[in-house]
């Protein structure tokens, strides 16, 4: 066994005592980590029943409200939000495609698009992943003549969203600057 060299300088019990630091804190950090997790196991078992209302509540407000935005198509004619003190309701327009028949569709990209086409870029990979399912985000780009050729329909759709009301500190400090340059002008 080879002896071991004194450390004149001093830096080896440095370094024992600076591990001894670093190992106590770290077994402290993870008791404290625990103590914490238990904390709020604890605060959140205390509120799950009223938590669970309150999400009951959005729910049922939220399909309410659908419910009344679609009863009144009206509202929504010029513009497609109604904001209010309260929130706002609003619809939004977007497409999803309804493929019937993915297998056809799939061999369809290969014959159409692959198979034919002149476009290099136009590749197997980029429109049907490695699991044999088709990329719809790839598929949406296409127009919807290609698409009919492909058995694929593009449907639109009206999705309803409902924010609540809320106070942007942002905008709020830059209307109060805006009125305090006006008091001192």
């Amino acid at each position: 066994m080879k002896p071991i060299i004194p450390d004149k300088s001093g830096d080896f019990k440095n370094m024992c005592d600076l591990l001894s630091v670093f190992s106590e804190g770290t077994a402290q950090l993870r008791a404290m980590q625990g103590e914490m997790d238990s904390m709020f196991l604890s605060l959140v078992d205390d509120k799950k029943g009223e938590y669970a209302t309150l999400q009951k509540a959005v729910t049922e407000s939220e399909t309410a409200l659908e419910v009344i935005a679609r009863r009144h198509p009206e509202w929504f004619a010029e513009k497609r939000s109604i904001k209010t003190p309260f929130g706002t309701v609003k619809f939004a327009r977007s497409t999803v495609l309804e493929i019937k028949n993915e297998e056809l569709t799939i061999e369809l990209v290969r014959g159409v698009l692959v198979s034919e086409s002149q476009d290099p870029a136009a590749t197997e990979a980029q429109f049907i992943r490695e699991v044999e399912e088709l990329d719809r985000e790839a598929l949406e780009k296409l127009d919807d003549d290609t698409l009919k050729s492909l058995k694929v329909k593009r449907v639109a759709k009206d999705n309803f969203s409902v924010t609540a009301a809320s106070v942007d500190l942002g905008k709020a400090v830059k209307e109060a600057a805006v009125k305090e340059s006006e008091v001192a002008a």
